[in-house]
């Protein structure tokens, strides 16, 4: 069997490389395309049962997104949390719990709870605006100390809870449980940025040019079937009068966009929503200080710096490589 190829962008990937399989599989094949999210999701799914279980994961990405996580539709509990509601299921306490511990452990620089920072500045957004700093400081108070005390979430005045950093790659999350269930043998699943790849083969994954544009990437790494999330000053920002440009992804602790010396980091993971998360702290972050996190959730990751070097943590791992594609770009030592 080839290998896989995928480019992962901030709203998209691009096959880099067919997949011969047998008669037997390729005849079982199944694919989708839909909206879920706010984005595009794309499944593709070899198997007996692909068929099944497409339809079982395009189901539950709706449901995820309309029932649980979405903090602007009416329906999901995030909504209702955020908007006075206390009792939550177990299914939504399992995830926050989760995030909680992930907040713990990243000291703060992936927070769940700055939906009164990301709407203050607007970025994406027709109201994107440059705060000032009283308004910044009222927005991060008190933003990490909300609480789950059994099924009840306990939110501080001014605090609302925003998973939007985490979403998809708790889709993949999803999606996983549902290929095991039916035993699919292949899957590549990509909810927007986050891409999850299923089955025994290795893939080649396309870095995105986080200086270029949407379909140049810059290096190409093969790695072994996970959860792969991207985060990028790229992604969504703007310039003010001045050309100073704000994107956004905030620091927590000051409110304003993170500045670590990085364009951009993609972290390798077993579960989505970890991978998710984790390259939006190691964003906050930058290397050095991510590189606990690492060991702790059994992550890699491909740190991208305004130097234009590209730092991994694959070291001593075999089932990881990477290739650096674009001349613009060197590949740097994580120990120096």
């Amino acid at each position: 069997m080839k290998k896989k190829g995928i480019f992962i962008a901030a709203v998209a990937f691009f096959v880099l490389a067919a997949v011969v399989i047998s008669d037997f599989f390729y005849s079982h094949n199944t694919s989708a395309d839909f909206l879920a999210m706010n984005t595009t999701v794309s499944l593709d799914v070899t198997g007996f049962h692909s068929k099944e279980a497409v339809e079982r994961i395009k189901s539950e990405i709706i449901r995820l997104d309309e029932k649980l996580l979405s903090r602007t539709k009416h329906t999901a509990e995030i909504y209702s949390v955020n908007n006075g509601k206390t009792e939550i299921s177990d299914e939504l306490k399992g995830i926050l719990e989760y995030l909680k511990q992930l907040e713990k452990d990243s000291g703060g620089a992936f927070c769940t709870g700055i939906a009164q920072l990301t709407d203050l500045w607007g970025i994406g957004t027709e109201n994107k605006q440059l705060p000032d700093k009283e308004e910044i400081s009222a927005a991060i108070k008190n933003h990490e100390k909300w609480q789950i005390n059994d099924n009840n979430v306990i939110l501080p005045e001014n605090v609302k809870l925003d998973l939007g950093a985490v979403g998809k790659g708790t889709a993949c999350d999803y999606a996983k449980d549902i290929l095991s269930a039916h035993k699919c043998k292949e899957a590549v699943v990509a909810v927007g940025g986050s891409v999850l790849l299923y089955g025994s083969e290795k893939y080649q994954v396309g870095i995105r040019n986080p200086l270029g544009e949407v379909n140049e990437y810059c290096a190409i790494i093969e790695a072994a079937q996970g959860c792969i999330s991207t985060s990028g000053n790229y992604e969504r920002y703007f310039e003010d009068e001045n050309g100073n440009r704000y994107h956004h992804i905030f620091d927590p602790s000051t409110g304003y966009p993170a500045d670590s010396g990085l364009l951009s980091v993609t972290v390798i993971a077993e579960s989505g929503t970890a991978s998710d998360a984790l390259s939006t702290a190691c964003f906050v972050l930058g290397i050095e200080k991510s590189l606990a996190l690492f060991e702790k959730y059994n992550a890699d990751a491909v740190f991208i710096t305004t130097d234009k070097e590209i730092i991994t943590t694959f070291g001593e791992f075999e089932s990881e490589t990477i290739t650096v594609t674009n001349n613009n770009y060197s590949l740097g030592d994580i120990n120096e």
